[in-house]
This record gives C-alpha cells, structure tokens and sequence, in this order.
C-alpha cells in the first residue's frame, strides 16, 4: 500500500469526537489534500492554507467555509508566537473580513479603547451576559502562552483601559503540551467561544452561525485523533496534560 493511500485511509476513518454537534463545513476538501502547494503571495510551499499570507492554497476559496463575525476582531500575536503553530490563523482564514492580525508592539491605536472588549480573565472581567450590547463595537484577542498573554496585557497601557470580557470555563481539545492546566484554551477555542456566547447572549436562540471558526480546529483535531489512533507504535507525548488526549478504542 502506497504511503498516501494510507495517510488517505487514516485522515478518512471516521471518528466520534467533541465537536461532532456543531454545524461545521463537510472538511472532505482538507482530506482529499495530499500534498503541498506554493503560496502565490510569498512562494512558500505550504498546505491547506499560508500563514503567511493567510490565504487558502492548493483549493478554491469557495471550498472553505466563510463566517461573518457581528464584532470586529482583533488579534494581537506575540512576537515569538510562530506563525506555523497560531490557530488564530483560522479565524483570519475563515472570517478574513471581520478578522485583523497584528504582531505587538504594532497594535492599533484604539482611540476609544473603553468601546473594545478585552478578552482577558482577571476580577474585573465580566461575561458578556453583564455588559450591555452597545457599550462595546471591537474584540481584541491576544495570541500566545500564557505567561506572553500576560506580558502583553501588563505591559500595555491602552489594553488596561478597555472593559475586560471573560468566557464559561471549558476544557481544551489542543493536541500541543502546555504547563498549564487544561482549562487554558487554544486561542481559535477562546475566539470561538466567545463569539457562542455573544450568539447565546445577544443573539438567541444560537443557529450555529459562528461554529465554522473551528473548521480547521476540528480537522487537525481528528486528524491526529486518527494517527495515533491507528499506527500504535506511535506514541503521543506523555507530557500532555491530559493523559487521555488519545481516545484509543480498545476493545
């Protein structure tokens, strides 16, 4: 069997996992991709998208699914975040005209910074269910560990003077090591909640509308559900905080 016939067999093996619910795309177009295009704005070969130039590559851009976001987002990426490994990516992709990426220190100058909600916990962040609909017409997200997210926050003084907005507490499904508790959300998980909680709060009953920003999320997710899953040999990294990342079907 050719090697990709077999990563083809892995990636398509159906799997139950935690976002089986939601109302996102059919991701058949990401399976069927098998091998690495060249960006045509920078010349890089990459695949599924450029998170360079975050554009869709080797597909037509109708084939991914487009999301519109009812508050502009900001996402502010730490320096020595890698662009490789940001799944803020994904909501640029996914929602590219409600969706901004700025690499701190060049941040936007935000002259009405107290009309932006911060999404940053902390004893003055309040759910969206306590701040009223007109008070606030931007999100500013901040990308990185959670000790850069900190820096960034303390270290700047227009993001202090904007209200803070935290989400529910949820467990994370990313599949990198972190030395923090499992609480601690990917940053497309953190963007996607909080846009369900805005749909929950300001838009109910929620359709679904805003489930597409994790349509890459889901994908990397079940596809390295299915590697591990199906080459044993493979062993995922023990220092995961979750011991159980891997949901082996033993029987």
């Amino acid at each position: 069997m050719s090697k990709e016939i077999s990563n083809k067999r892995t990636i398509d093996q159906v799997e139950t996992g935690p976002f089986d619910e939601l109302k996102i795309a059919n991701d058949q177009i990401l399976k069927d991709t098998t091998k690495r295009f060249t960006c045509t704005g920078c010349n890089k070969t990459v695949k599924y998208f450029c998170y360079r130039c975050y554009t869709v590559v080797g597909m037509d851009r109708s084939d991914i699914p487009k999301v519109n976001l009812p508050v502009h987002l900001d996402v502010i990426k730490h320096q020595k975040e890698l662009d490789g490994k940001s799944t803020a990516i994904h909501a640029k992709i996914i929602a590219e005209d409600d969706v901004d990426i700025y690499t701190y220190p060049n941040i936007p100058e935000y002259e009405q910074p107290e009309r932006t909600l911060l999404l940053f916990p902390g004893p003055d962040a309040k759910q969206l269910s306590e701040i009223p609909r007109e008070s606030f017409d931007r999100i500013v997200v901040i990308d990185g560990t959670w000790i850069q997210a900190k820096q960034i926050t303390n270290n700047t003084p227009i993001l202090q003077k904007m209200q803070r907005v935290t989400i529910a507490p949820r467990k994370t499904h990313f599949w990198r090591f972190q030395v923090v508790d499992d609480n601690h959300l990917a940053t497309i998980e953190a963007i996607y909640y909080l846009y369900l909680e805005f749909g929950q709060t300001y838009e109910a009953p929620y359709n679904g509308s805003y489930d597409n920003l994790l349509f890459y999320y889901k994908f990397f997710y079940n596809l390295i559900q299915n590697r591990y899953q199906t080459e044993k040999m493979v062993k995922f990294s023990h220092r995961h905080q979750q011991k159980d990342y891997i949901k082996y079907n033993d029987k």
